[in-house]
């Protein structure tokens, strides 16, 4: 039963996931009523999640349930493509679609958001975002002793964030704290060899990251008509990432 226990982890820790996630931005609005924008994101970093109530059922040996948490950290980068939307003067609205990519792993993302003005003055902003992100992660691997693993994983990512926007001529620097949770559940199936003997496999769990606090900084630059880059970096004791923008008002 050890041997089968030891395996259970190896194939947790080898299924750490990508999540879906990008830069926060301003957290002010930067569109006019009626006005679209649309750009690129990256994002680069790491960060940590557990799994829990794992169950584990093998044909012939029965069922395991792993009590507690399982510690996993991922590094990862995304790439998505950004729509935005301007409600009123001091709102809008957003979606992303693209991918997340994990150890050459590539894996659907989309998310939706929205920005709005709180206070705004000439050099001063105050405002509030809040975005989600969904991944759907499918992967088939190989674990020493095993045949074969599938995996199926719906994942999401959470983040609210406020802070100022100080603003001088096309320039614009950002920041404030943000608080971050996730939540997702998964299924693995798969065939070991034990003794010569297959053993088919069928396991579930559930991957979460508790909420957490954290803060971001960034700036932000029109160097042509209509035409933004962003840089930001994010960070809290368990989450870590740099992101970069390119979007175009119109």
């Amino acid at each position: 039963m050890d041997r089968v226990t030891f395996t259970i982890c190896c194939v947790l820790l080898l299924s750490s996931q990508a999540v879906g996630i990008a830069p926060i931005g301003p957290a002010s609005s930067n569109l006019d009523q009626g006005q679209f924008a649309i750009g690129m994101e990256c994002v680069k970093g790491d960060f940590k999640a557990n799994f829990e109530n794992s169950t584990f059922t093998y044909s012939g040996l029965g069922t395991i349930r792993l009590s507690g948490k399982i510690p996993t950290e991922t590094d990862l980068n995304g790439y998505l493509g950004k729509l935005s939307y301007g409600i009123t003067d001091r709102c809008l609205v957003f979606a992303r679609i693209g991918q997340a990519e994990i150890y050459s792993e590539k894996d659907f993302t989309w998310g939706l958001g929205t920005k709005i003005t709180v206070r705004e003055s000439e050099s001063l902003d105050f405002g509030l975002t809040a975005q989600i992100n969904f991944l759907t992660y499918e992967e088939t691997g190989y674990v020493p002793g095993w045949d074969y693993y599938e995996e199926h994983l719906d994942f999401y990512v959470a983040q609210v964030a406020i802070g100022p926007v100080y603003k001088r001529g096309s320039f614009r620097l950002y920041g404030g704290p943000f608080v971050v949770w996730a939540n997702g559940d998964g299924d693995i199936t798969g065939r070991s060899i034990s003794g010569g003997t297959p053993v088919d496999m069928k396991a579930s769990y559930d991957i979460k990251k508790d909420i957490e606090a954290g803060g971001y900084i960034g700036m932000s630059l029109e160097f042509a008509k209509n035409l933004d880059v962003l840089a930001e970096y994010q960070f809290a004791r368990d989450w870590n990432m740099f992101g970069a923008s390119l979007s175009f008002k119109f």
